[in-house]
Formats: C-alpha cells, sequence, structure tokens
C-alpha cells in the first residue's frame, strides 16, 4: 500500500521537473518556497483525481465521483471573478484540471485510438487555453500574443503529463487505499451521528468490503463501493458528456474572442477642460530661440543627408532626382527601379511583413515624377514592364494571406489585404489610382476599397500605435490619400505635424519611444513647411538636420519635398503641453483621449524637457500609462528600455522588441505585483515576471497648469489590482530643479515600486546619483517620504549604462525624486517640516507636500 502511494508521488516529480525546466529556459529565480508550492498543487491535483475517477458501467455510461468538486470550483470561480484573488485561482485552475482529468477518462473510452487521441489532445489544449483565457480576461490582453499561445502549449504539455501519472500508477492498488480511507470515513461518519442532521453515507460508507457474486457486476461494485467515501457521485453519458464539453469549449472561445476585439480601447475616456476635438492641445509659453534657419538652405542640408545614405533605393533616387535636376541621380533611380521590377520586388506574399506595402507606395510617389521630369528617361518597354509590375503590385495588395485572418480577427472585420496599420494599404492603392498605376481591372475594386475607408487626415489627425516613429510614415499615407481624394487640408492635417512638433526634442535629436527606431523630424517638418507655409516647422526641420549632420547621421526620401520652400525659419513659442489624440484602431474611431504631457522650458539646444506617457491602449500597445518616457537636457538622463534582443524564432514581422512585449518594469512609473490568475501562472511557468503587466488604459490628468516660473501636473492611476496612485511633476523653468512626488496604496500585503531606468547613472552618495554622460551634467535625488520603503539600485546589463533604480514597499509607497540640471547639480535637498527643501548657494526652493496632496 505504501508502495503504491509513493510510486504515485515520484511520478507526480515528472510534471514537478518539467515546469521547473520551463522556468529555466525563461530565467525565473529558483525558490524552494515555489518548489513547494508547486508539489503541492500538483499533488493535490493528482490525488484529488484519482479518488473521483470514473468507472465505466456499461461503456457508454460512467460512473462519476468527480461532480463533487462542482462545488468547490464554482465556489473559487464566483469568488475569483469578484475580487480576483489568488488563492480562488488557484482553487479553480486545480478543480478544472481534476475534472478535466475525469473527463480524459470518460471520453477516451472509445476503441477507436484516432477518437482517443483526438478527445485528449482537445482536453490538453483546453488545459492549456483555459488559464491562460481567464489571465488574459483579468489583464485585458495585456501580453504578446505569440507568447500567450507558447504558454498554453507548455500548460496543455503539463496537463498531458498528470494524464500520464494517473494511467502509470497501478489503479488496483490506488482502490484497496481508498477503500481502506473509506472504512475509516464511515466509522468516523457513524461516530459523528451525521445521520441525524438528514444526512445519508454514501453507498461505499454502508458496505465497503461487499464483493460481488458474478462477473458482470463487478464494475458497477468497482463504481459504487468507495471510490469516494463521501460526496456527490453520478452517472454520466459519454455521449452527453462530450457534447456537453464541445458546447462549453465553443461558446468560451467565442466569448474570449469577443472580448479580445473589445480590449484594444474603452469606448470612452477621461475629459479635461480646455480640450475639444477642434482644440486637442493645451500648451504654455516660453521665449523662442533666437536661432534662425533659411528654408533653401535647410533644403539644401536635407538633400545632403539623403545623399549621405549608405542604403539608398529608388525612392532616395528619386528625391535626389527632383530636388536637384540633375540627370545622373534620374539614372541611378531608373536602374534602380529596374532592378527592382527584374526581381519582382513587392509581388509575392508579405508572410507577415504588409509594412511592404508602403516601400511598394513610395516607388509609385516617385516613378511618375521622375519620368515626367526627365523625358525619354524610360524607353516605352520599359514603361510596359514598370506599368505591369505596378498592376502585380496591386494584385498582390488585394490579395489575402494568412497575416489578414489575424488582423481581422482583431480588428472586427472582414479579412482584406491591404495594409491598415498606418494605414499603408490604404495610401498604395491611393497612388495607384491617382497616378494612373493601378491594374485596369483591380481599379473598381482599389476605388471601392477607398470609398469604404475613408482614412487619413479625413478621420483622424494621429496614428493610433502609440509610437512616435509610426507617425510620419501616416502622414505620408494620408499625403497620398490627399492627392487621390484632392480634399483641401484641413485642421486634422495641421494637428498632425503639431503633434510631432510639440513632442520635438528642443536640440532637434531623433526621439523614440515603444519602438527601436529613432524618429528623425527633419524630412516631415519640411513637409509641413511646404504644405501650410508654416516658419515654425523650417526651424524644427533645420535644428533637426543640424543634429543629423552633428552625429554623422543620414536620412530616407521624403515624399513631397522636391523644392525649397523660401521661409525664414523661427522657433516654435509654445512650452511645455497637455496633448490629447485619437485613440481606437485603424479601421474604428475611438473618442480623444488623454495621450502625452511634454514639460520643456525652451527650445534652446540645452533647455530641460521631461515627457510623460498618459496610455495603454491600441493595436502597438505599450505599457506605459503614467510613466516618465524621457528626461533630457542635452542628452537623455533617464529613458524607458528600449534595447531588447529581437526574437528570431517568431516571424519576422513580430520579432522585434517593441509595443505590448515591453515589460511594465522597463518604463519609469509604478509597477505592482501580479495578482490572481497572473500570479498563478507565473509560479506554475515563470514567464513573464512577478510584475503585473496591464496598467489602466488611461492615466487620468487631475490638473495641468503653466506659470512664468513653474509648470506642474497631477495625474491619476485607479483600479490597478488595488492600487491607486498619484503623481504630481512640478518642472522649473530656465535650468531649475523639477521634483516628481508620487503617493501609491494598494491592498493589505501587496508589494509595490517606483521604477527609474538612469543613463549614465553612478552613485554618488545614499539615494543620489549622478547622470549622463556628460560628466555629472544632472544628478537625481530618490527622497523617500514614509518609513515603510527601500530603495535599491543595480547596474543594468546590456548595451545601455545605467543604474534601474526602484523604491519598493507593501501597500503604500510614497517617495519624491528630484532631478538637479545645471548650476543645481550639488545642491542640498531633504525632508524640513512638511515640505521638500532644496537649496544651493543661498538659493531656496521649498515644495510643501501639503501643497501636493491639495491639488
Amino acid at each position: 500500500m505504501r508502495g503504491t502511494w509513493a510510486k504515485f508521488l515520484l511520478l507526480g516529480l515528472v510534471p514537478l521537473l518539467f515546469l521547473e525546466g520551463i522556468r529555466l529556459m525563461v530565467g525565473a529565480p529558483f525558490t524552494w518556497g515555489g518548489l513547494a508550492t508547486w508539489w503541492g498543487f500538483i499533488a493535490g491535483v493528482l490525488i484529488a483525481a484519482a479518488l473521483s475517477r470514473p468507472h465505466s458501467l456499461d461503456g457508454t455510461r460512467w460512473y462519476w465521483p468527480g461532480l463533487l468538486w462542482l462545488g468547490p470550483g464554482a465556489v473559487a470561480g464566483l469568488v475569483y471573478g469578484r475580487t480576483g484573488a489568488t488563492w480562488a485561482a488557484w482553487l479553480l485552475v486545480g478543480t478544472v484540471y481534476v475534472l478535466l482529468l475525469g473527463l480524459e477518462t470518460v471520453l477516451t473510452g472509445s476503441r477507436s485510438r484516432l477518437r482517443r487521441w483526438a478527445w485528449r489532445g482537445l482536453l490538453a489544449l483546453t488545459a492549456g487555453a483555459f488559464p491562460m483565457a481567464l489571465s488574459q480576461l483579468e489583464s485585458r490582453f495585456a501580453d504578446e500574443e505569440f507568447f500567450v499561445a507558447l504558454e498554453a502549449l507548455a500548460l496543455a504539455v503539463f496537463w498531458l503529463l498528470l494524464v500520464g501519472v494517473i494511467y502509470l500508477t497501478p489503479t488496483g492498488s490506488i482502490d484497496a487505499n481508498l477503500r481502506a480511507m473509506a472504512a475509516g470515513l464511515g466509522r468516523l461518519w457513524r461516530r459523528l451521528k451525521l445521520s441525524s442532521l438528514g444526512l445519508r453515507p454514501a453507498v461505499g460508507l454502508r458496505r465497503p468490503w461487499k464483493k460481488a457474486s458474478a462477473q458482470a457486476d463487478a464494475g458497477r461494485e468497482s463504481a459504487q463501493a468507495g471510490r469516494f467515501p463521501i460526496g456527490v457521485h453520478g452517472k454520466v453519458d459519454r455521449r452527453l458528456a462530450g457534447l456537453a464539453f464541445c458546447l462549453l469549449a465553443f461558446g468560451g472561445l467565442n466569448g474570449v474572442v469577443w472580448a479580445y476585439r473589445h480590449s484594444f480601447y474603452p469606448p470612452v475616456a477621461p475629459t479635461y477642460p480646455g480640450i475639444s476635438e477642434q482644440s486637442p492641445f493645451l500648451c504654455g509659453r516660453v521665449p523662442p530661440d533666437p536661432q534662425v534657419y533659411d528654408g533653401r538652405d535647410v533644403f539644401r542640408r536635407i538633400l545632403a543627408r539623403v545623399e549621405a545614405n549608405p542604403r539608398k533605393g529608388p525612392p532616395e533616387y528619386g528625391m535626389l532626382a527632383l530636388g536637384t535636376g540633375e540627370r545622373r541621380w534620374a539614372e541611378l533611380f531608373r536602374e534602380s527601379l529596374l532592378k527592382e521590377v527584374d526581381e519582382r520586388r513587392y509581388t509575392g506574399p508579405a508572410h507577415s511583413v504588409k509594412s511592404v506595402q508602403f516601400e511598394a507606395a513610395l516607388r509609385a510617389y516617385y516613378y511618375p515624377r521622375v519620368r515626367d521630369r526627365f523625358p525619354g528617361l524610360f524607353s516605352e518597354e520599359e514603361d510596359r514592364a514598370v506599368r505591369a509590375w505596378f498592376a502585380a503590385i496591386n494584385r498582390r495588395a488585394l490579395t489575402v494571406e494568412w497575416v489578414d485572418l489575424m488582423y481581422a480577427l482583431a480588428f472586427s472585420k472582414w479579412p482584406e489585404g491591404p495594409y491598415e496599420n498606418q494605414e499603408n494599404g490604404a495610401g498604395l492603392l491611393a497612388l495607384l489610382e491617382a497616378e494612373g498605376l493601378a491594374d485596369p481591372v483591380l481599379s473598381p475594386a482599389n476605388r471601392a476599397y477607398l470609398a469604404r475607408n475613408r482614412r487619413g487626415w479625413t478621420a483622424r489627425f494621429r496614428v493610433t500605435d502609440d509610437a512616435l516613429v509610426y507617425q510620419p510614415e501616416w502622414i505620408d499615407n494620408a499625403y497620398f490619400q490627399s492627392l487621390y481624394t484632392g480634399e483641401p487640408l484641413g485642421t486634422n492635417a495641421r494637428l498632425s505635424f503639431e503633434w510631432l512638433l510639440f513632442q520635438a526634442l528642443p536640440d532637434g535629436a531623433p526621439l523614440r519611444y515603444n519602438h527601436p527606431g529613432w524618429a528623425n523630424l527633419a524630412g516631415i517638418a519640411y513637409l509641413g513647411a511646404k504644405l501650410f507655409g508654416d516658419p515654425r516647422y523650417i526651424w524644427l526641420a533645420g535644428r533637426a538636420v543640424e543634429a543629423l549632420e552633428q552625429m554623422g547621421g543620414y536620412l530616407f526620401a521624403q515624399p513631397g519635398v522636391e523644392e525649397p520652400v523660401p521661409l525664414e525659419g523661427r522657433s516654435p513659442t509654445e512650452g511645455s503641453c497637455l496633448l490629447y489624440g485619437d485613440s481606437g484602431l485603424p479601421n474604428q474611431k475611438g473618442p480623444l483621449a488623454p495621450d502625452k504631457i511634454v514639460f520643456r522650458d525652451g527650445w534652446g539646444p540645452d533647455a530641460t524637457y521631461l515627457l510623460v506617457n498618459l496610455r495603454f491602449t491600441g493595436w502597438h500597445r505599450y505599457k506605459a500609462t503614467g510613466t516618465v518616457t524621457l528626461v533630457y537636457r542635452g542628452e537623455a538622463l533617464a529613458a524607458d528600455v528600449l534595447d531588447g534582443q529581437p526574437f528570431s524564432w517568431l516571424p519576422v514581422g513580430r520579432s522585434l522588441f517593441r509595443d505590448k512585449r515591453i515589460p511594465r518594469e522597463n518604463l519609469n512609473g509604478l509597477v505592482v505585483a501580479k495578482t490572481g490568475m497572473a500570479a498563478v501562472l507565473y509560479t506554475l511557468t515563470g514567464i513573464g515576471g512577478h510584475w503585473a503587466q496591464d496598467p489602466p488604459y488611461y492615466a487620468e490628468v487631475m490638473a495641468f497648469e503653466t506659470g512664468e516660473e513653474v509648470d506642474w501636473a497631477h495625474i491619476r492611476l485607479t483600479g490597478w489590482r488595488g492600487w491607486q496612485q498619484d503623481r504630481w511633476i512640478y518642472f522649473s523653468h530656465n535650468g531649475g530643479p523639477f521634483v516628481v512626488v508620487d503617493e501609491a496604496r494598494g491592498p493589505a500585503g501587496a508589494e509595490g515600486a517606483i521604477t527609474w531606468h538612469l543613463v549614465g547613472g553612478e552613485a554618488v552618495e545614499a539615494h543620489r546619483y549622478r547622470l549622463g554622460g556628460s560628466g555629472g551634467s544632472a544628478e537625481v535625488i530618490l527622497l523617500p517620504l514614509d518609513d515603510g520603503g527601500r530603495v535599491e539600485a543595480l547596474e543594468r546589463a546590456g548595451s545601455l549604462s545605467g543604474l534601474d533604480v526602484a523604491y519598493s514597499g507593501i501597500s503604500a509607497l510614497r517617495a519624491a525624486t528630484v532631478f538637479l540640471c545645471g548650476a543645481w547639480v550639488g545642491a542640498e535637498v531633504g525632508m524640513e517640516g512638511e515640505g521638500i527643501r532644496i537649496a544651493r548657494e543661498g538659493r531656496v526652493i521649498m515644495l510643501p507636500l501639503s501643497e501636493v496632496k491639495q491639488r
């Protein structure tokens, strides 16, 4: 008897080692407490499954004592659904696994091996998908889809290993153990006289040792004679059980798909006084920078940066040909374009990278313009070949591929070939039609698509994906669509360029968030100057190309920039700004929503700049709600950690370290520990880390004010696994210090932290760190405001040098982060009474914390 139980529990080591192997592969830390948790969970599931294993009555009907588990499972499900409690999530998963193990016995009773393994496979997929689906519903599908699928597959294999343990353990020996347990429990039952309460013992308790007299009754007696001594017993029809399982699985799948489709953005968003569709930006004022740029000179310098591009292709040669009027560039354009025609570029399956439709659109833009500017450049035969090539591109653009099915599922639409993101498909079809390059047979389909999908500046002013690098590409596609429609430029067109202008770094350096690519604004700003005659964009283009020259960088082609704009570029005077933006998906317009706060004390090259992100919505979701994306003063001082290795085993279009796969702890803001189903799955597999990855959709802007000396804002996160965070930012002008005050409160015993990722960080003293790479041009002081937290600093691994600093605590956090720049470096910072005192060479700044709370 003891040997059987020992073997039973020993076989349980196989799924345990499998889980530990998964955790080892993903780099999760090993802990004895965690090992004990997995062992307890596995042992509990196996014992419960053995106690409640169904027995066949006649091949179709089964006697199943496992129905006992419906009670605690339902209670756990209700508690989990109402509170998200982690203990309820554990009990719910364990109950479902026990029921699935029993259902496996019932449904695999067929003589057909194919049918048995088909049922077993469906049940295994359910065992993997069920907890993952609950976790994704809990987190509003905040995790990367490919990794979710892999984790579900790992759990499916884990469940199959549990099935193997059940089958490899001698059932008869376990039956003897269970009958002995039944006898003991029967005696206890009678001793406690439970029957006086109106209860009746199960058959096995009354006659646990009854011996069958006939072979025909052996199955029935095995089922009824004490398989599970106390509980609800039931007879189950295998066919009805299979039908019920399929209906539940199909209904659950449809519910999860519906929830996934509605997870990208909420139908309503926080508002703010003074913000409207016509005026989505609130900005203060700063003195202009004295630097002036000549539009003709900036154009020449832009062309020089395009010429310096070592990766020039037809678009770059086309821009140089049109911008300089030199035939040598036109000849290079012709040669490179005909080479792509011969290679049938952009006419094959896109696989996972449909963004190549934008590359094809650039060719469609430059070809007719270079051809018309240089008559005789292309022979009639070459022109026919090029037109046939564009017709093939048109056919491919309307061809539905497997990746379109994925987008159709997420975007709640019928799959179509044109690429929705950044409106690349609409931009390509619009140019093919506007320039007469479309396949004549497909032209009605092109026009029908464009009529059904009126996008670009007609619908919105910004791309719905949260990455600055996408906005210039989206503007290009909006420009292409305007060439097709001929509609005049309106408010959305103007706002689309201001969206870039108000986020631009004061020294013109490239900016990025949520994407490994940097957005240099020289070309797109010059297009804005051409379209609107606005000298601010000449200035921005000049400042951006100047920064590029200093870096030794280069530019790619910019459609619409083919001639100089004779304007004198002068600096903007907009200062700190609250920016609201369009939300939704490429094919769905959402509400105007909080998006960014930009703090700046001027437009000079050494001006201070701080960017705050307010959102976690859209297709390319970025978990940045309420975080400080960048602190900058001539160089980055604190920034999101975006230097992650691509996942080479994923499809090319999904392999970059970006979007939802950038973990929340890589950003500068609040992180909270996982709870509920997310905590269960992390404990089992180690995938995804300790911190929750589902911040709220938006940070609500409680206040935003600008002034002559200080700009300030108060933002709030609510409803994040029981946590609420208030963040106040005080931004001084004229190079003064700026302060970020955080106060967060969560459930009892819950762990949280405020993270900062400091560039070039070096500890000077306790809680004080030197920033940047220019010899101590800035410092940051992390000032705890309570006694319950602790500060920890770790050197960052990887290519980006710096420190990762976290202020962590249990249930509550209060801390102030003080940035000192220029003449304020080395200032004394500390608490004085109920406020923060900053003093340097006789200059003193006081920030009363009571005033912070009132605001």
